[in-house]
C-alpha cells in the first residue's frame, strides 16, 4: 500500500522566532541597484586603502569610483570602476566573495584598435606595471601571439575612451 504523507505546515506565531527571520529576511535579504553600488565602491575603496596605500591609496579618491550592480543575465557581480586618464582603468570585484578581492588594470593595446587587462597583485605589482606602462605611454604592448585583444573591447575612433 502506498502512503503519501502531506508534509508540516510550519506554523509561526507572530512573535515566533522564526516569524522575525522571515521578517529579517525579507528587509535584507535581496540588495537594491543603488546598495550594491554602493556596496562595490566601498569594497573597492577598503582593499584599495588597504593594498596600495602609497599608490592608488594616494592617487584616487572616493569620487573618482563609480559603482555598478550585478547583471543577472551575464553572471556579473557588483563592480567598482575607475577612470584613470588616458584611456586607463581600474576594475574592482569581489567575484561573488568578500574575501576575495579582484583588482584588474585596464589599459589600451599599442595597435590601438583594443584594450588589454592585467589583474593585479599589490602594490610591487602595481608598480612594476606602471613602470612598463610609463615606457610605452600608457600602453600594453600587442602580443600577435596573445589574445586578441581587437575583439576584446573596440577602443573609439576619436575623444574619451570613456564609455
Amino acid at each position: 500500500m502506498t502512503e503519501i504523507l502531506t508534509p508540516p505546515t510550519p506554523a509561526a506565531g507572530a512573535d515566533s522566532p522564526l516569524a522575525l527571520l522571515f521578517d529579517i529576511a525579507l528587509e535584507i535579504g535581496v540588495e537594491g541597484e543603488d546598495e550594491q553600488r554602493d556596496n562595490a565602491v566601498t569594497a573597492a575603496l577598503d582593499h584599495v586603502w588597504t593594498l596600495y596605500p602609497d599608490t592608488l591609496g594616494k592617487a584616487l579618491d572616493d569620487d573618482d569610483w563609480s559603482g555598478r550592480p550585478a547583471t543577472p543575465g551575464n553572471d556579473l557581480e557588483p563592480c567598482a570602476v575607475a577612470y584613470l586618464d588616458g584611456g586607463l582603468w581600474l576594475h574592482h570585484t569581489t567575484g561573488g566573495d568578500q574575501e576575495q578581492n579582484v583588482l584588474t588594470l585596464i589599459a589600451p593595446c599599442t595597435c590601438g584598435t583594443g584594450y588589454i587587462d592585467t589583474v593585479l597583485d599589490g602594490e610591487r605589482d602595481l608598480l612594476q606595471v606602471l613602470t612598463e606602462l610609463h615606457a610605452t605611454g600608457g600602453r600594453f604592448p600587442h602580443d600577435d601571439n596573445g589574445p586578441d585583444c581587437d575583439s576584446q573591447r573596440r577602443l573609439p575612433a576619436l575623444g574619451d575612451a570613456r564609455p
